[in-house]
């Protein structure tokens, strides 16, 4: 899997590369979007990442203004509601694979906006580092 502050480390780099080259939006996406919260869902079985967390957010911190990391944070990961009416006359899923894909699309829903606050509660909160 990797050694995590190596991880981090790279990461952050990458991300002051793309606000550089394609500007603070999508280095926000790339590093708190992405990289961040699957830092977080990994530190949920691996200690190691866990460990790392604080010295990640500080990193974080470095690289974007709170305002920025909190802007962010308030539409990250959102999505449409899934809509079933999509499926309507299609004969490639019948009503009850409509109906697994619909709370699929919940449980993913769920699990992004509990790691979005959990990344709220690291980036946005005094003295977590």
């Amino acid at each position: 899997m990797g050694i995590p502050h190596k991880i981090w480390q790279e990461q952050c780099e990458a991300a002051e590369n793309l606000e550089g080259d394609f500007g603070t939006q999508k280095a926000l996406e790339y590093l708190v979007g992405e990289k961040f919260l699957n830092f977080l869902e990994a530190s949920e079985t691996f200690a190691d990442f866990q460990a790392e967390i604080p010295a990640f957010v500080k990193k974080i911190k470095e690289i974007f203004e709170d305002w920025q990391l909190g802007a962010y944070l308030e539409t990250a990961l959102e999505s449409k509601p899934f809509d079933p009416a999509l499926f309507d006359g299609d004969d490639e899923f019948d009503a009850e694979e409509v109906d697994e894909m619909r709370k699929d699309d919940i449980r993913r829903c769920t699990r992004d906006l509990l790691l979005v606050e959990r990344a709220r509660e690291w980036l946005l909160e005094d003295d977590q580092a």
